[in-house]
């Protein structure tokens, strides 16, 4: 994890950047979670952004994870690996995943990742920015339903 900062911005965003990627993970409302993703992973994060997911999922009990990759290059094989390995544990408490990708290259990825992690059809995949952003900010009753935790 060298050359990673960690950094509060105003409205809880959590920011954490490298010199080649930055990860921003924001809660847009109760039971969602939005991580925007930009540049390239080769690894240098370490677990530092899946322990990012995973606090909010221990603060919450379970989340719609929406990940937005339009600004990804792509990512390493082991940091795929990684998060295939996240989303086949965590599968449970996750109650949707939607990605948002802006390239051929990140929607591969997660493909690939989607069939490796054997969840079925937890992992949803956008190449339309404007329908990802209408699942993002709709109602659902689903994640109004969720109670709040201390």
């Amino acid at each position: 994890m060298t050359g990673v900062t960690r950094e509060m911005l105003p409205g809880g965003v959590v920011r954490l950047s490298s010199d080649q990627a930055t990860f921003e993970f924001a809660r847009p409302r109760l039971g969602r979670l939005l991580v925007t993703i930009s540049g390239i992973d080769k690894g240098q994060f370490g677990p530092s952004t899946l322990n990012e997911i995973t606090a909010a999922l221990d603060r919450e009990g379970s989340l719609e994870l929406f990940i937005d990759a339009r600004k990804a290059v792509g990512a390493a094989v082991s940091v795929s690996d990684e998060w295939t390995r996240f989303f086949s544990v965590q599968r449970t408490r996750l109650r949707r995943v939607h990605v948002l990708a802006g390239s051929k290259a990140v929607k591969l990825t997660v493909a690939i990742a989607q069939h490796l992690s054997r969840t079925g059809d937890l992992i949803q995949i956008y190449s339309d920015p404007q329908i990802f952003d209408e699942r993002l900010h709709s109602e659902s009753r689903l994640t109004e339903a969720v109670p709040q935790r201390p």
